[in-house]
């Protein structure tokens, strides 16, 4: 019975290796300056106003930008879309939300197989 289940054991290790944190360790590409610009479009139309702002540099404050406000003391700061190189809002996303619950599930199917397996088939 022991075996069984060590061998079980490791068919899922094997199966779930893939979707360890080295596959996630890849850097997403910088955003182009008109993807930047709709998705600022797009947070301030749904009200979304509170963004995580990644800088590459700031040259110069121009007409094709968008304005930040800190929260704490007022202070606006212009920032072109170009010198972004992600936007992102607050908190987790759904896809990193949804995979939280796939991983929790997994692991309750996991328990519950290796519960039965113990449990019935002696």
């Amino acid at each position: 019975m022991t075996r069984r289940l060590l061998t079980l054991s490791l068919a899922f290790a094997i199966l779930l290796a893939p979707f360890g944190p080295a596959v996630h360790g890849k850097k997403k590409p910088d955003q182009t300056p008109d993807k930047v610009k709709i998705e600022v479009e797009t947070r301030l139309r749904k009200k979304e106003e509170h963004v995580k702002i990644r800088l590459r540099r700031i040259t110069q404050t121009t007409d094709n930008g968008f304005t930040v406000i800190e929260d704490k003391s007022g202070t606006r700061t212009e920032i072109a879309y170009a010198d972004v190189s992600n936007l992102e809002g607050r908190g987790m996303s759904k896809t990193k939300k949804t995979l939280i619950g796939v991983g929790i599930a997994t692991g309750v199917f996991i328990a519950l197989v290796a519960y039965a397996l113990t449990h019935f088939w002696d």
